[in-house]
């Protein structure tokens, strides 16, 4: 029994390190660093209309987008789309305590949850370029926002 569970863990695993692979935030980690990164997260399936964050809240988890797309709104104003390879309610994460957007899923979304800790972890790993892109995606998502709230930025914006 604990051998058939070993073996459903590791191909879990195996899974995990191949999605993160194929996204750019994780594309350039070595097999370690995705071991270690697989091993914070847990695969969870959003249904479609779900509410991931909502803007003013506080932030416990963020969000790796496996599959599926969600729509990300600031004001009533979308300002991007949340596909396969986004990261998710990260700038709450990071010191802005209080969501500043809302996310809901548009179809069913397959995501990789982290915690609070579990992300300050990841980033913490050690490897420069993880915390440079996820830093890189942090500020376009500032971007968005900060254009949102100036009224320079149409709705329907890009990928998130």
């Amino acid at each position: 029994m604990l051998r058939r569970d070993m073996k459903r863990r590791n191909g879990r695993n195996r899974r995990f390190i191949e999605q993160l692979q194929a996204t750019s935030l994780f594309s350039a980690c070595s097999t370690n660093e995705l071991r270690l990164a697989a091993s914070l997260m847990t695969e969870s399936r959003l249904p479609a209309g779900c509410v991931v964050t909502r803007q003013g809240d506080l932030g416990y988890e963020c969000f790796i987008v496996l599959g599926g797309q969600a729509v990300v709104e600031r004001d009533g104003v979308i300002v991007g789309h949340a596909v396969a390879g986004s990261i998710v309610a990260e700038l709450s994460l990071m010191g802005d305590v209080r969501s500043p957007t809302t996310v809901t899923a548009a179809t069913d979304v397959d995501v990789l949850v982290m915690s609070r800790t579990e992300f300050a972890a990841l980033r913490a790993l050690g490897t420069r370029g993880l915390a440079n892109r996820i830093d890189a995606a942090a500020a376009r998502h500032r971007d968005a926002i900060e254009r949102v709230s100036h009224g320079s930025l149409r709705a329907g914006a890009s990928r998130w």
